[in-house]
């Protein structure tokens, strides 16, 4: 099972505005492990999307279709403290945090400027 921590982050730094950015001592953790079928597990209080809706679940499925691996399924238990819609980047965290789970489930076949790049087709 694999690790992961991605913090919570703020793009909206005064008159930096989208320019500048800065990351927050509020860190989503995430368990990811391969599995037969979705399973979500939340690891607090915090309401998720429980099957392939769930954005670390879209992500994971993304990089495992692209680099023509087939996806079986996920275990993915996650802390989610960054709140959503607050702008703290909570969509971000989930992506890059499902992204960088399956690249290791994978054996590292993507960089880090191939998953930035795929992140941000992802995020939009």
């Amino acid at each position: 099972m694999i690790h992961i921590k991605v913090p919570a982050t703020s793009a909206n730094v005064g008159a930096g505005f989208d320019s500048l950015g800065l990351a927050v001592t509020l860190y989503n953790e995430l368990h990811i492990d391969e599995y037969d079928g979705i399973l979500v597990r939340p690891l607090d209080d915090v309401p998720v999307p429980m099957g392939e809706n769930n954005l670390i679940v879209r992500s994971i499925k993304a990089l495992y279709e692209h680099c023509g691996r087939p996806f079986k399924g996920v275990l993915v238990e996650q802390r989610s403290p960054i709140p959503l819609s607050r702008g703290l980047g909570s969509s971000s965290a989930c992506i890059v945090g499902g992204l960088r789970g399956a690249n290791k489930l994978l054996g590292e076949p993507r960089g880090i400027p191939g998953r930035i790049a795929f992140a941000t087709d992802i995020e939009g």
